[in-house]
């Protein structure tokens, strides 16, 4: 049961983002070019911010910075959250600024969230294949003899077993996930749009910040509520991104397609 909710998890991380694409760009008859506008946005904001997470992670693992053991958790969910923000608002800031400078209407934002946040699921649809292949080799493998590190043998059996121990319904969270994440990424788009197009730079703020909140609350309180949890917590975040969302769409003054 865990492998066909994961499978089914993983169809729905790459399904759901091409089939949403297509369902807005007939709905609002606009161009595709503006969902890959917001996925190649995306891709872009990361080219610097993977990178930069990773840097902090060795900085801190070789003790060239530090930090209280009592702050670590609180600060490692602010600085990710903060980081996740400040990357990704930019790039759409950036996007809407100078490449998408016309786009004024909310059916022109919610198209480039959902290439935006549509890429994000399609990239680790295409990861958890990967996840999901590489457990079932190793389910019942001599880990040694698929060229495992010796001293890494030990922790990888540890994680494979964790895998296949897992709760079957722990297998549907990664793509339940994804589709909250889609709803952020949705308001997010529009949040920023406005504040380019009506010179209301204080929702580039709004926008910035609540995706740092987001991200810092599952990050906190993951090892404390558990998967289960904070994918109810989220659920909540994101129908309120969906409040959002919709409660700005009278905001656009322009006329827009039926």
């Amino acid at each position: 049961m865990l492998l066909v909710a994961s499978s089914l998890s993983v169809l729905i991380m790459l399904v759901v983002p091409i089939v949403l694409v297509v369902y807005l760009t007939r709905k609002f008859s606009l161009s595709w070019k503006l969902a890959l506008a917001g996925a190649l946005t995306f891709i872009a904001s990361q080219v610097l911010h993977i990178p930069l997470v990773f840097g902090l992670t060795a900085l801190f693992q070789n003790g060239i910075l530090s930090i209280p053991a009592a702050w670590s958790a609180i600060f490692n969910a602010v600085v990710l959250g903060l980081l996740a923000g400040i990357f990704e608002e930019t790039a759409r800031w950036i996007l809407f600024k100078f490449s998408l400078k016309n786009a004024k209407t909310w059916n022109e934002g919610v198209l480039v969230g959902a290439g935006h946040g549509g890429v994000e699921s399609f990239i680790l649809g295409l990861l958890g294949i990967l996840t999901l292949v590489n457990m079932v080799v190793m389910r019942n493998a001599d880990l040694a003899a698929l060229g495992i590190p010796a001293e890494q043998v030990e922790l990888t059996r540890q994680q494979v077993d964790a895998f296949w121990n897992s709760p079957f319904y722990i297998g549907f969270l990664g793509g339940i996930e994804r589709i909250f994440a889609i709803c952020l990424h949705l308001s997010l788009s529009v949040m920023v749009l406005y504040s380019v197009a009506y010179r209301k730079p204080l929702w580039f703020w709004i926008a910035l910040l609540w995706h740092a909140f987001v991200d810092a609350i599952a990050v906190y309180l993951l090892p404390i509520v558990g998967a289960l949890a904070i994918e109810g917590i989220i659920g909540i975040l994101a129908a309120v991104s969906l409040w959002i969302l919709f409660t700005m769409r009278p905001w656009f003054i322009e006329a827009e397609p039926a």
